[in-house]
């Protein structure tokens, strides 16, 4: 069985050394990658600069973009077409409600699911990075209500939670609150510029600026461990 991958962002899509990185999982000069973003003015704009940045790693241009249409759905029959040839699935940044309704939920949720049960390295940026542990959350900086929320995720890590523009947004209190409302007691802090590297679902490696893992050892005393990981 193949090691499973997951690239977790925390706000810059085009960092070079984990976009190498996950090219290189993703069968290098031969990766095929579906390339999942939401539809906002000017998105196919973004789409020669992710082709560029892979084509600059080793990768010929087998780039295949998913997006919803103007009202907000996704062709399912051209997403499960296009997650069926990918060997590399990376998932934008964005409005991270919207990303989460379209790419983290029904049949797409589980066509995800497969793909990574099978091998496929999933990379996610910002809210491409947040929706996919089991539980999906939203900061108060990241929504319209600013509030604290709490999504269920596409599932493919457990028992811990994402915070991404984590220095950026001085998000620690953030997780830490998440953390404490859902008793879970390992969290993890992605800066803009950095990248958190996962292996069958444990944090192996992280790339670029910082990456903070947060422990609770005792929710109600609010005891709790944060070591800094550079690359």
């Amino acid at each position: 069985m193949r090691d499973r991958y997951l690239y977790l962002l925390g706000g810059h899509s085009f960092q070079a050394e984990a976009n190498r990185q996950f090219l290189e999982q993703a069968g290098g000069s031969h990766a095929r990658i579906a390339l999942c973003i939401m539809n906002r003015p000017g998105w196919e704009e973004y789409v020669p600069l992710f082709q560029q940045m892979w084509t600059e790693a080793g990768m010929t241009q087998n780039v295949s973009v998913i997006v919803p249409d103007e009202d907000g759905n996704l062709d399912m029959g051209q997403a499960e077409q296009v997650l069926s040839w990918a060997t590399g699935i990376f998932i934008g940044g964005g409005n991270t409600e919207k990303y989460h309704q379209y790419y983290a939920t029904g049949p797409f949720k589980e066509l995800l699911i497969d793909r990574y049960e099978n091998g496929v390295p999933i990379a996610g940026n910002s809210a491409g990075a947040l929706i996919l542990p089991e539980i999906c959350l939203i900061s108060p900086l990241d929504n319209d209500q600013g509030i604290l929320m709490f999504k269920q995720g596409v599932g493919l890590l457990s028992n811990v939670l994402i915070s991404v523009h984590y220095t950026e947004w001085d998000d620690q209190s953030n997780l830490l609150q998440g953390m404490k409302t859902r008793k879970v007691r390992y969290g993890v802090g992605i800066d803009e510029q950095a990248c958190a590297i996962f292996i069958n679902g444990q944090l192996a490696s992280s790339l670029g600026e910082s990456v903070y893992t947060v422990t609770c050892e005792d929710f109600d005393e609010d005891r709790y461990t944060i070591v800094k990981r550079t690359s």
